[in-house]
């Protein structure tokens, strides 16, 4: 098994890189096939994914912290209350993030919290010129967060599934937001 490796804290929150054991498999089950997270990106029912398959695919994953899957966790107490990434940039300069948190933690600003640390670590530790996030349309919550960190609305689109996914999946109609590097240290010198 492998040690927890710590990529960034928030205020409140600490993220480091899953690892093969059962206790981060088991939290990650939980979190993929829980309908109320997995809804709103296309999954009504949940993830049809394994405990095993969840281990192996963390034991395939690099080193390094981008592209891969992160877990939040309370800074005091290490309970794990979420999952986020942190995408490598594409060759136009574009990283995306992704946050989803336990239902139990909706609603307390630790998506905010999450979501703007993202956005720091990417452009302190990468050239990445944007980080682009593609929330739900239905999910209010997630536009606000992108909005809370300096993201703007640039666009929208529909993710469709493959059609051997239709029977337990659903379309994700999503706006695209942007976090301009620009904008993002406007921001950080007006502090």
């Amino acid at each position: 098994m492998e040690k927890a490796s710590y990529i960034f804290q928030t205020p409140r929150l600490q993220i480091r890189r899953a690892t093969d054991s059962e206790a981060d498999a088991d939290f990650f089950y939980g979190i993929w096939t829980n309908s109320q997270v997995m809804a709103l990106v296309g999954f009504p029912y949940g993830l049809r994914i394994t405990r095993n398959e969840i281990r192996e695919m963390f034991e395939r994953e690099s080193d390094s912290e981008y592209n891969q899957w992160l877990i939040v966790e309370f800074r005091q107490t290490y309970v794990p209350i979420g999952e986020c990434k942190l995408g490598w940039p594409n060759e136009d300069g574009i990283s995306e993030t992704d946050v989803k948190l336990l239902p139990d933690y909706w609603g307390l600003g630790f998506g905010t919290e999450i979501k703007r640390g993202l956005v720091n670590y990417l452009f302190t530790h990468t050239d990445c010129r944007a980080v682009k996030a593609t929330p739900n349309k239905k999910n209010l919550a997630s536009q606000k967060m992108q909005e809370a960190v300096g993201g703007k609305r640039v666009g929208e689109d529909l993710f469709q599934f493959p059609r051997e996914m239709k029977d337990y999946t659903c379309d994700v109609p999503h706006y695209v937001y942007m976090v301009l590097r620009e904008d993002w240290e406007k921001m950080r010198n007006q502090k």
